[in-house]
């Protein structure tokens, strides 16, 4: 029997909460059947910090980008600090005999629940980290917390100008209602899904589980946060992504494999992964 592999799409296992034990974090993720990992970022030194850390490890890729909540940072040399790192980044890998491991620029949207900084600033450092990826040739990673219709409405701009790529990227951890999810699918979006789907009360999330074509999803931890349970309360780590796609499974009267399957090969067209 062929064993099952699964691809944890979104995961910070570069955080300082893996500082003491991440060599064993990683070992448990390939225990688990989990051989591909893209780590998303929230600002330029986590960029940095991630992309080295790609680099180390066979089948980890990484984003780079400044996420709404830390959008005040931004200034009008990030754009050229972020392309920097993608340069020399991909001249490394070249070295190594591999692709660049950077493959998304992300995570970028807006935030409403914490609005740390000006909704307009969040929506310039938006629209200005898109443009960076059309530059690249990158998908996007989106965070939207309470923002839906202005972010939504940033995307179809973007779409409207030819800024998103055919494979556009993700809306990470997506909390909206299945409408809203398959407006962003008309947009060529995929929706990726966390640990929530697995809490009884996550009505939402598991409507789109069931009824989204499984071409469209992507599974993700978002490690360290939004453990799924039955360990929701600890740490989350990317060996738990099987639990996340067993509740999938039973949501669409699927088997476990089928799940592992569509969804690695769909993360790996999202991000151009050979």
């Amino acid at each position: 029997m062929a064993k099952t592999i699964w691809f944890d799409t979104h995961s910070h296992l570069q955080d300082k909460a893996f500082a003491s034990d991440r060599d064993q974090v990683f070992q448990r993720a390939k225990d688990a059947g989990v051989e591909y990992i893209l780590l998303a970022t929230s600002n330029i030194e986590d960029s940095r910090v991630a992309a080295e850390l790609a680099l180390e490890h066979q089948n980890v890729y990484c984003s780079i980008g400044i996420h709404p909540q830390e959008a005040g940072r931004w200034d009008q040399k990030s754009a050229q600090f972020l392309k920097k790192i993608y340069r020399d980044i991909g001249k490394k890998a070249k070295r190594l005999g591999r692709d660049n491991p950077i493959k998304a620029i992300g995570e970028i949207g807006l935030d409403y629940h914490w609005d740390n900084d000006p909704r307009e600033v969040q929506k310039f450092v938006y629209k200005e980290q898109i443009r960076l990826a059309n530059e690249l040739n990158l998908p996007v990673i989106i965070h939207e917390r309470e923002a839906y219709q202005d972010s939504y409405d940033i995307l179809e701009w973007a779409y409207n100008n030819g800024l998103l790529k055919d494979e556009p990227g993700v809306s990470h951890c997506f909390s909206g209602s299945w409408q809203g999810a398959q407006r962003l699918i008309k947009l060529g979006f995929t929706i990726g899904l966390d640990g929530p789907v697995t809490f009884k009360n996550a009505r939402k999330a598991k409507e789109i589980a069931a009824k989204i074509n499984l071409e469209k999803l992507l599974l993700e931890t978002d490690a360290p946060y939004l453990t799924p349970e039955p360990y929701r309360g600890k740490r989350n780590e990317s060996s738990y992504l099987p639990y996340i796609g067993k509740v999938v499974a039973e949501l669409r009267n699927a088997k476990i494999e089928d799940i592992a399957k569509q969804t690695l090969i769909n993360g790996k067209r999202v991000f151009s992964i050979k």
